[in-house]
């Protein structure tokens, strides 16, 4: 921020509402320009947004900047922002107050390159919890991008803080499911925005937030966005039409785990269908594969047994015999023929016999994953474990996804016909960049 610009700010030093005194001016953006200012009561610290003078007489504009206030307020999280307040004064200034935080937002932090794969994850799950939290509440937030993530610390840790609620959509009893503005307009950040809003489809749900968040993990992973173009129509057309790199294919240095990559590409899938379902699903996924519950309630007290069993073999009290006696001549052992055949010596050494599935899709080329990780391309042999089930899943571009619940038991094929997908007429874009 230019000192000759914070210096010829009308509003540094003016009291907003009679309470709220302006010390400095911390953040401009399209919807306005943020203010530290401490109440003169209470004498507490604020971060003030106010509308800008050329706004304040347009309808649209206000009805934005108060529908940041109300979807906030609306949401009890810790991951979001709080707002305390939304007034205005006696010169018709409009302003909303929020808790004022202390560190960066994440867009500045990407500034300097990738992220470790850890603290990636762990930012990505913290949004995601938040947006859940708003989901629940029946709100969109529809413009999700770094510059809306801020990153504050909270027992020597990254701690996030969701921003921006301005065009969200909010669900009401009152208004059913409202649109923004009257006109079908391009709404949220190009390098972000999901595949429905770049084709201008105007019904839109909360897997739009998955698509955004999946495009923002991409990018602390990677260091880049997954698309990037000259103009924004070029980013429009690649978003809506064009499958991302692999992540592990755009980072050099990064050692992307396969269950992280392959919750980034669904996330990121074109048609909401393919994505998941939930913000909460997404974030368990990035958890990656956990050991089930039996395995523990079995596992820990035949471990414990094993121990004590061990401990009172070492301990148990020896005698020495009475009298010496002559070992019994053992019988000779039975002689066999040794073999090379692996299952005849499974008895000996145990080894899991994989069972090879051969899949296949019509048309071919259609993405396979079982259970969530993707195993490449039609056709291609899956490797299963015998007796143990698992979900098969076809996605192709211009075709409904199909799932095939399998348990195999033995060397087997799998020959799926895929749909093609029943499109709407797309409307005309128009675009308010």
């Amino acid at each position: 921020m230019m000192e000759a610009e914070v210096a010829q700010d009308p509003l540094v030093g003016a009291t907003l509402g009679g309470l709220y005194h302006v010390q400095r001016l911390i953040g401009v953006g399209g919807m306005g320009r943020v203010y530290e200012a401490t109440h003169t009561h209470l004498g507490k610290a604020y971060a003030v947004k106010v509308l800008p003078e050329g706004r304040a007489d347009k309808p649209a504009a206000v009805e934005r900047f108060l529908r940041e206030a109300k979807s906030a307020t609306r949401i009890d999280h810790e991951h979001i922002v709080k707002v305390v307040n939304c007034d205005s004064d006696e010169e018709h200034r409009l302003f909303i107050v929020m808790e004022l935080l202390d560190g960066e937002n994440l867009a500045d932090r990407l500034d300097q390159g990738a992220l470790p794969v850890d603290e990636a994850v762990e930012i990505a799950r913290q949004t995601g919890e938040a947006l859940q939290a708003a989901h629940d509440a029946g709100i969109v937030h529809r413009d999700l991008k770094p510059e809306n993530i801020f990153l504050t610390q909270k027992h020597g840790r990254d701690f996030v803080k969701v921003l921006d609620f301005g065009i969200s959509k909010i669900k009401t009893p009152e208004h059913g499911d409202p649109k923004l503005t009257a006109t079908d307009q391009i709404i949220g950040t190009p390098l972000y925005i999901s595949p429905e809003l770049a084709r201008g489809i105007a019904v839109v749900d909360h897997r739009t937030d998955v698509y955004a968040l999946g495009c923002i993990l991409y990018e602390m992973l990677t260091g880049t966005p997954p698309f990037s173009g000259e103009n924004h129509f070029q980013l429009l057309y690649k978003h809506g039409n064009e499958a991302p790199d692999p992540p592990s294919r755009r980072s050099k240095t990064a050692n992307i785990p396969p269950h992280v990559e392959s919750a980034v590409l669904r996330a990121m899938a074109k048609d909401p269908a393919d994505r998941f379902e939930t913000m909460r699903e997404f974030c368990d996924a990035l958890r990656g594969p956990t050991v089930p519950r039996r395995a523990w309630t079995l596992g820990v007290p035949l471990l414990v047994a094993a121990i004590v069993a061990g401990v009172a073999f070492l301990l148990w009290p020896t005698h020495a015999p009475d009298e010496v006696t002559e070992p019994p001549i053992p019988s000779p052992a039975p002689v066999t023929k040794k073999s090379d055949d692996p299952a005849e010596t499974s008895a000996i050494e145990p080894v899991v016999q994989w069972v090879t599935l051969e899949v296949d899709s019509r048309p071919r080329g259609a993405f396979v994953s079982v259970n969530g990780d993707k195993r490449g391309k039609t056709p291609v042999a899956l490797e299963l474990e015998p007796g143990l089930a698992a979900t098969v899943r076809f996605s192709l571009e211009g075709y409904r996804s199909e799932e095939r619940r399998v348990v195999p038991n033995e060397d087997d094929a799998l020959l799926v016909r895929l749909k093609k997908k029943t499109r709407p007429k797309p409307s005309p874009i128009k675009t308010d960049f």
